[in-house]
This record gives structure tokens, sequence and C-alpha cells, in this order.
């Protein structure tokens, strides 16, 4: 017993300084220690009269264990940290129509940051890669653009699936965090049907 005991001492002591090395290698906002992405499904949007515009407001609470940076070239695992939410859409009427989200924090917004899409906007499956295809610069200020003019078309009959990926910044809540508190996010989604014209929202 004591034999195989000297023999795994210098063992584990290797591979726990392996661990260490190659964890403390990694980009300090790499979301290697947050493993989880939940997708919320079962809301459900459907419209059709368009005489006016249709609004539907869904409240909901998301939580984080950990932050990332969406900026940060070395970030290795972005996607994980991210949170996923399902909204199906179908326009019931009989003329195309614009879907637009918007997504409001009631309980304050430090670090907090989301992206529209649907999955045929995809790129090689992932979603920063996708965020990075449709923004000329991963600012606050871009995304917030991006946000507020995308909308997704529907034909008459048809039905999507829209996704809200959202994550919160490292620098921005790094303090929280360290001290082993998770974030809650009390968000409000909006999501508004007009005719496919533009002017319709302001």
């Amino acid at each position: 017993m004591n034999k195989v005991k000297r023999i795994m001492t210098p063992i584990m002591a290797l591979v726990l300084v392996l661990c260490i090395g190659y964890f403390s290698g990694m980009s300090k906002t790499s979301a290697w220690f947050y493993d989880s992405g939940v997708i919320d499904s079962g809301d459900r949007f459907v419209f059709g009269n368009l005489s006016v515009n249709t609004k539907f407001v869904i409240n909901h609470s998301v939580i984080f264990d950990a932050a990332t940076k969406l900026a940060d070239k070395n970030e290795k695992l972005f996607d994980r940290a991210v949170n996923f939410d399902d909204i199906n859409v179908t326009n019931s009427g009989t003329i195309p129509a614009r879907v637009y989200i918007n997504v409001d924090v009631t309980n304050g917004a430090k670090g907090y940051r989301w992206f529209v899409y649907t999955d045929d906007m995809l790129v090689n499956g992932s979603v920063k890669e996708t965020i990075k295809a449709n923004l000329p610069s991963l600012t606050e200020t871009e995304l917030s653009r991006y946000n507020s003019s995308k909308y997704v078309l529907l034909a008459p009959g048809e039905s999507k699936v829209l996704k809200i990926a959202s994550w919160v910044e490292y620098d921005e809540v790094s303090t929280a965090l360290a001290q082993g508190e998770s974030l809650t996010f009390a968000t409000r989604i909006y999501m508004t049907a007009t005719q496919d014209k533009d002017g319709v929202i302001g």
C-alpha cells in the first residue's frame, strides 16, 4: 500500500500542475468555467391582422454564473457562456410581415448584451462568428444598432423560430463574479409584428 502511495503521489502532483498550467494559459475572459446553455421554449407569438402593429411581451429572468467578452480575440468558449431563448413566431395573415424584437432589462442592465438571429443565419454553427459577420465592429454601439434595426420577414402562413443569444461582459461584472455571486437579469422581451415596409416602427 505504501509503495502504491509513493508512486501515485508524484503522478497526482504532476496532473495538478498540468491542469493549473492549462487554465492559467487561457484568456482571463475565456468562459471555460461556465458550462450551460439553456433554451427556453414554449413561447409563441401568432399574429394575423396587421391593420395595426401587433405586440407580444414576455417577462423572463436570465441567470449567469460567469461572463465573457465579445471583442476578446482570445476568447475560446464564447458560445458556451451564452444563454439562448427560443420564440416561435407564426404569420397567420395573408400578407408578408416583419417581426422586430427588443429586450429591456428591468433591474439594471450592467454588462448585459443580446443578439437576435435565426438558425439560417448561423456561420459555421457559431453564434460569435454570426455576430462578427453581421457587425462592422464588435462594440456595444454596433450591437445596439444591429438589434434596433434587425427584423425577421415572414411570408403568409410561415413560421420561424427566433433566437435571442444573451451574455454578460466580463469587464463590467468581474467584481461580482470574483465574489462568487451569480447575476440575475429580469428581462422583458418585446415583439412587434408590422407590415413589410419601412417607417412603421420609428
